[in-house]
């Protein structure tokens, strides 16, 4: 089965990037994760002392874990435009600041140290969203958000879609996309079980299917005394897709509700029945640390809009946020319209297709 680990300690951070930074280890500061480029004063800072390069690196011991498996970093976000380098090999690069990603490590890992090297840039690129235009907000550099190392077989669960077509019915039916990861071009043969829990963990339904290539659809129906998603009763179950293949077995679980929405020229309509949406807008920063907050400081912004504000719905502006924030936003009932990066401005087709 896979092992995820958090990734966050014992990174080394030092101002400017040059090519050659990535083949050595660089003097610096120790810094954990979520990590902000340049600590700011309360008041009355130039953002452009964030507007450069800068460089966070950390060593990789070879663990026989390792063997035999697919070994990858998932980048949950960072500001902006990175590059990620083992042993001063280009692996991956990601320019928007706001969404994650994932760096492939198995074919580059040694045995021994491996040396990891990131390079962000904080710098206004107008071929990145959101800039090209004016913004109303500021875009604090780092690798703000946490940072993981996941390991899994050769052939494991990339992804998973849930959807729910007929979410108000008394007999509900979810249907399951599983998209596998298979870097190998592995032959694709073996089951993918699926199986629907509640927030006990007590199973409520369960089936199996032959796995039909890299994405394999799973139906599950007729589940009857099921409860709707709501603001005042978020009530939500728990997906588990397993596969197992002649390369190993993987598994990979998802939260989600059973709710429509649905605006009207009447008004919001919530599982059928009109709604006031009342909300605010959220940044997801912060003084002294800009974007750099962890996950109780994400939970506790989400706990602040429903219960001290009174808020039902919040809206992201203006670019994808924290999953820890989203997850607590589905557990307390609160709302979300989730943007993407921008501001009044749409850039060309790079910047389109960013």
């Amino acid at each position: 089965m896979r092992i995820i680990e958090n990734f966050n300690r014992g990174w080394t951070f030092r101002a400017g990037f040059e090519p050659a930074f990535a083949s050595a280890s660089q003097p610096g500061e120790e810094v954990q994760l979520p990590h902000t480029a340049v600590e700011l004063p309360y008041n009355y800072f130039d953002e452009k002392s964030y507007q450069q390069a800068f460089t966070y690196q950390k060593v990789i011991a070879w663990d026989p874990r390792f063997e035999g498996r697919e070994v990858s970093l998932v980048f949950d976000a960072a500001m902006a435009d990175s590059v990620v380098y083992l042993d001063g090999v280009e692996i991956t690069a990601h320019k928007d600041g706001y969404t994650p990603f994932e760096a492939r490590l198995t074919p580059h890992l040694k045995a021994g140290d491996n040396l990891l090297t990131v390079k962000i840039d904080g710098s206004e690129n107008p071929e990145i969203p959101p800039f090209g235009g004016v913004i109303d907000y500021l875009t604090y550099a780092g690798i703000y958000r946490d940072t993981w190392l996941k390991v899994t077989s050769p052939v494991s669960i990339k992804n998973i879609k849930i959807e729910t077509p007929d979410a108000l019915a008394d007999h509900k039916q979810v249907t399951v996309r599983v998209d596998l990861a298979n870097h190998n071009s592995l032959a694709l043969s073996g089951t993918v079980k699926v199986t629907l829990s509640d927030a006990s963990g007590a199973s409520i339904a369960t089936t199996s299917a032959a796995i039909a290539g890299e994405q394999t659809l799973v139906t599950l129906g007729d589940l009857a005394g099921l409860s709707l998603w709501d603001i005042d009763n978020p009530v939500l179950y728990t997906l588990t897709a397993e596969v197992e293949t002649p390369a190993g077995q993987d598994a990979l679980s998802s939260r989600f509700g059973f709710r429509t929405a649905e605006y009207t020229p009447t008004g919001f309509l919530l599982n059928g029945k009109p709604l006031k949406l009342r909300g605010l807008n959220r940044h997801q920063a912060w003084p002294y640390s800009g974007y750099a907050m962890g996950k109780r400081a994400q939970q506790k912004d989400a706990d602040i809009m429903k219960y001290d504000l009174r808020c039902n719905i919040v809206r992201t502006s203006h670019y994808p946020q924290a999953k820890s924030f989203l997850d607590r936003c589905d557990e307390i009932g609160l709302l979300v319209f989730e943007e993407i990066p921008g501001w009044q401005h749409i850039g060309g087709k790079a910047w389109q297709q960013e």
